[in-house]
């Protein structure tokens, strides 16, 4: 608002030069027309026979006319004179506030990019981020940026050139090597050894184009300096200007230097969380080698530490309470535990305790002996004695009665139990894995679960997170489910389109993977080609305009604060994947229509990266070595 303000200012006061200028060189034009008018009729009228008396009044007359033009051409010279001052002191003003308006432009793209260098994760969206910065900057016309490995040799390569309109463009590479690009390097690679900013103002160097007779040698001005932690080099940066009023000063190198400090820690930073994610998926691929966690699918970092616990305690005797939602697969993880344990080879016997009614419960995990009670008419083994040597799954403990988890806690102290009806205590070896969609803990504190029994199955605790919360294993579990129910149903599904990947994506699953499981079945059973699109989905993906959630009264400020934040992030999130999706990802474009600056979009793109991951690839050339 500022920089209009001052730019309509100067733009008036220009104007107002221009009118008087014109204005007082109108009147006294004028002035002089009429004065020349009045002396050539006093002239004739001198011409006729008058009084003595009458030619001197005229005589008078021309004197006083000619004083009055003298006057008047002094004030005309005074008028162009008082015009000329002002007019260099409006250039001069007009000057300054361009350098302001220059320095205030710098300073807001510094502010910027510090913003993003401590925040952004892509190491090729900060270094394109870095230099577009750098040409906004400096006005440039070129920039080069390179990344050394640990062995200098070069890693990431990044080129650009400012067109224009002072955008950043891809810088193309010639065919040739001309003397000019060797200077570069030598150049670079002196900075690189040196650890040191390099600034020439003024080169004389030959123009490239050296079969044309008039070719001539071309000033460059040339800044390089470091990438670097310490007395660490990680990459340079070099740039060069030839246009004839430009140059580079040793407070640019010095500004750029201290830039380059603290990108150079960006930098060494995305390179550790870089090789941190390597490690990671490293690691989940060594797992699923070494374990049987084929049927277990999902790459997030959530699923990651799931895993590496289940490979920890799997070969273990340990009690593990398994916590997460409905349909998050809390079942299919207890079967992992069990078949990468040591007792793999017998059986894992799996019971839902929310499922058998409570008076029924009881005998069918103890058993129950001939006459034990009405009905009882021959006996029956419980599920405790057909798993002994194997694992118990107890499905949603938490809807266990009081009565049983009495019984539940003196087995685990004793390993015994007395079958219904029966005065003989058996012993099982049995490990017992429990899974709960309640919060255990918040019901020990309503005494409505055994605090005793509590932290007698929570000895291993794993938190399964719901389906919304680690978005990347939606697309490879759908993509799953879509070839299981393909083979299924005899239909030769090849996967699901872009746009349904994305509705997905953007989907809460509040029944989470069982939930995703049943809308690919019910797709790939409506697909009419070998692709499942949009019209193959459920209606229930699309209420609400794709929010994942439904507006409630919040009981207190806790959920108010909860929904309002879920409100803005489904907000946020739509208002991306519409701007986008109608740019094809292209994220100058985007931000131009959505009238903010890039780096803000990138910054709102970051915080869901794991949805819009697309739009962060970097639609520059980089190169990888």
């Amino acid at each position: 608002m500022k920089k209009r303000k001052t730019k309509f200012a100067l733009d008036k006061v220009e104007e107002s030069v221009q009118t008087l200028k014109l204005s007082g060189s109108r009147n006294l034009k004028s002035i002089f027309r009429d004065l020349l008018s009045l002396k050539e009729s006093l002239i004739q009228l001198s011409s006729i026979d008058l009084s003595k008396k009458v030619a001197e009044a005229i005589e008078g007359s021309l004197s006083f006319l000619d004083n009055i033009e003298r006057k008047a051409a002094t004030l005309e010279n005074s008028i162009s004179e008082n015009i000329l001052k002002l007019n260099q002191e409006y250039q001069r003003f007009k000057s300054e506030s361009k350098e302001l308006e220059d320095e205030r432009r710098r300073f807001k793209t510094l502010y910027e990019l510090s913003d993003i260098i401590y925040s952004e994760r892509d190491v090729n969206v900060l270094l394109e981020e870095v230099v577009d910065s750098i040409i906004q900057i400096t006005s440039c016309e070129r920039c080069f940026l390179k990344i050394f490995d640990q062995g200098k040799n070069e890693k990431l390569a990044l080129a650009k050139g400012a067109d224009n309109a002072g955008h950043s463009k891809i810088e193309e590479k010639k065919e040739a090597e001309h003397p000019k690009e060797n200077l570069i390097e030598k150049i670079m690679e002196e900075s690189a050894e040196t650890g040191n900013a390099i600034c020439i103002s003024q080169l004389l160097v030959s123009n490239p184009d050296e079969e044309r007779e008039d070719s001539s040698p071309n000033m460059v001005s040339i800044l390089c300096f470091p990438l670097k932690v310490k007395d660490k080099v990680l990459g340079v940066v070099y740039l060069d200007d030839a246009k004839a009023d430009s140059f580079f000063t040793p407070d640019d190198a010095a500004l750029l230097t201290s830039l380059g400090e603290r990108v150079g820690v960006a930098l060494e930073n995305n390179l550790l969380f870089t090789e941190l994610k390597e490690s990671q998926e490293k690691l989940l691929e060594d797992l699923r080698g070494r374990f049987k966690f084929d049927e277990i699918l999902g790459n997030s970092p959530q699923m990651v530490e799931v895993l590496k616990t289940v490979a920890d305690v799997a070969d273990t005797d340990a009690t593990v309470l398994i916590e997460g939602e409905s349909g998050t697969g809390k079942e299919l993880l207890a079967r992992a535990i069990h078949f990468n344990s040591n007792r793999s080879k017998k059986p894992f016997v799996p019971i839902n305790c929310a499922a058998i009614p409570e008076t029924l419960l009881e005998s069918e995990l103890f058993g129950y002996e001939k006459g034990a009670f009405t009905g009882a008419e021959q006996r029956k083994q419980g599920k405790f004695d057909v798993a002994n040597g194997g694992t118990i799954f107890l499905d949603e403990i938490g809807e266990m009665s009081p009565i049983l988890q009495v019984k539940i806690l003196r087995f685990l102290q004793s390993r015994q139990f007395e079958p219904l009806g029966s005065n003989k205590i058996k012993k099982s070896d049995v490990r017992i894995i429990a899974a709960t969609n309640k919060d255990l803990l918040s019901l020990v504190k309503e005494n409505k679960f055994r605090e005793d029994l509590f932290y007698r199955i929570n000895v291993i605790n794993i938190k399964l997170p719901p389906l919304r919360e680690r978005r990347l294993d939606i697309a490879p579990l759908a993509e799953s489910f879509a070839v299981k129910f393909g083979k299924k149903n005899g239909k030769k599904i090849k996967g699901i389109d872009r746009e349904a990947l994305n509705i997905l994506n953007h989907y809460s699953f509040p029944g989470n993977i069982r939930e995703l499981e049943n809308i690919i079945e019910r797709a790939v059973i409506l697909a009419q080609g070998e692709w499942i699109t949009k019209k193959d989905l459920p209606p229930v993906i699309f209420e609400g305009n794709d929010f994942d959630y439904k507006i409630k009264v919040p009981q207190n400020y806790g959920e108010l604060k909860a929904l309002k934040k879920k409100a803005i992030e489904e907000i946020e999130r739509s208002f991306l994947n519409h701007i986008l999706s109608k740019h094809h990802h292209v994220i100058s474009k985007a931000a131009e229509e959505a009238r903010m600056h890039r780096v803000e979009l990138h910054r709102l793109i970051n915080k869901y990266k794991d949805d819009f991951k697309e739009s962060r690839k970097p639609k520059t050339e980089v190169s990888h070595h």
